[in-house]
């Protein structure tokens, strides 16, 4: 049998993927030496020559031997088999078997164009990336206190995770006595709009009084300030919520593609009030809990890859809105590529 029309599309996109800028570490997490990474399929290493970060293709043009393995040394990355070493180009500078001799002009590593913003290296396989980095105001703000929220793999698209992440009627049911209650279920409309690279909308909704925000676990249900939700192209987004007296609770994602069908997720938690760094552990732990409920469900899903085929699934209007224009955009982008010949 063949493709379905939305498999077809489903492939496209995948491929558009390659022009964009996704994460693929913690900046923190890249020392001296160099750290094997995948993004799109693809066998990635990455490291810091000279200061700078580079992304080179997990592949020695010699003997192709994982570039990964080897050591930064004198300005470059020696391979760990015969000690080929490769400039931040890419470039063969030093072969030590023959050092007086020439070096082939083949002798290149494929290098990828590659970033370090807002605590994470981001790596675009075929620039010019279709969209911009994303920006996330506390990194930069001095009155927020951001922590990281341990990575994690979901055996999911990267589209089906941010979809989860905008979706809010599942909050009740996925999140009882966490985040919603079974008994009002209902989420009120909520206009959304669109931008050069964003999709945006603002949303209160009640939500389980929780300690870590200030709320007396005493009470009720609590309505919260609408939230500002913000989708940043292909795959992050970011929430701030504001909880009164000036204070925020902001959260940022972004999901990388691994495969088609696993994506990893590079998370930022963000306050401006609390700023003890001993209650940071209490934030990392509820979102733990959220995402643990999330992913249960989330690679449950079938298909894996997010149907961008609007008569795929169901949508009800108003509620579904954010996905209805999120998977709109997403076959606006597989409709308009045309792959190199």
């Amino acid at each position: 049998m063949g493709q379905s029309l939305d498999e077809i599309t489903e492939e496209v996109l995948y491929q558009r993927s390659r022009a964009m800028w996704h994460p693929v570490a913690f900046a923190d997490d890249l020392d001296d030496q160099p750290m094997a990474v995948r993004l799109l399929d693809e066998a990635i290493a990455i490291a810091r020559i000279d200061g700078d970060v580079v992304a080179f293709k997990d592949l020695c043009i010699h003997r192709g031997t994982a570039l990964s393995l080897g050591t930064v040394v004198d300005g470059g990355l020696q391979c760990a088999y015969h000690g080929w070493t490769f400039d931040s180009t890419g470039a063969c500078v030093r072969i030590p078997s023959r050092p007086e001799g020439s070096i082939p002009r083949k002798a290149k590593v494929q290098s990828y164009a590659v970033q370090e913003s807002i605590g994470l290296v981001w790596v675009c396989l075929e620039p010019p990336a279709e969209f911009p980095i994303p920006s996330y105001r506390p990194w930069d703000d001095a009155s927020f206190r951001t922590v990281r929220i341990p990575l994690y793999d979901w055996k999911s698209s990267a589209a089906r995770r941010v979809e989860n992440f905008v979706d809010f009627s599942h909050f009740p049911f996925v999140h009882a006595g966490v985040l919603g209650d079974p008994n009002k279920p209902e989420i009120p409309d909520h206009p959304v709009r669109r931008d050069a690279h964003k999709i945006s909308f603002d949303l209160g909704v009640e939500e389980i009084p929780n300690e870590l925000k200030g709320d007396d676990v005493g009470d009720g249900p609590i309505q919260r300030m609408p939230s500002t939700y913000t989708v940043s192209m292909p795959y992050s987004v970011q929430l701030d919520q504001p909880l009164g007296d000036g204070r925020h609770f902001q959260l940022f994602m972004a999901s990388a593609p691994l495969g088609r069908k696993q994506t990893r997720t590079f998370s930022w938690c963000s306050r401006n009030y609390d700023l003890d760094a001993s209650l940071d552990q209490g934030f990392v732990d509820f979102q733990t809990v959220i995402l643990d409920q999330d992913r249960l469900v989330v690679e449950s899903q079938r298909p894996e890859e997010l149907p961008v085929d609007l008569s795929e699934e169901l949508h009800i209007k108003g509620v579904d809105q954010v996905s209805i224009e999120y998977r709109r955009w997403l076959l606006e982008l597989a409709s308009a590529f045309t792959p190199e010949s």
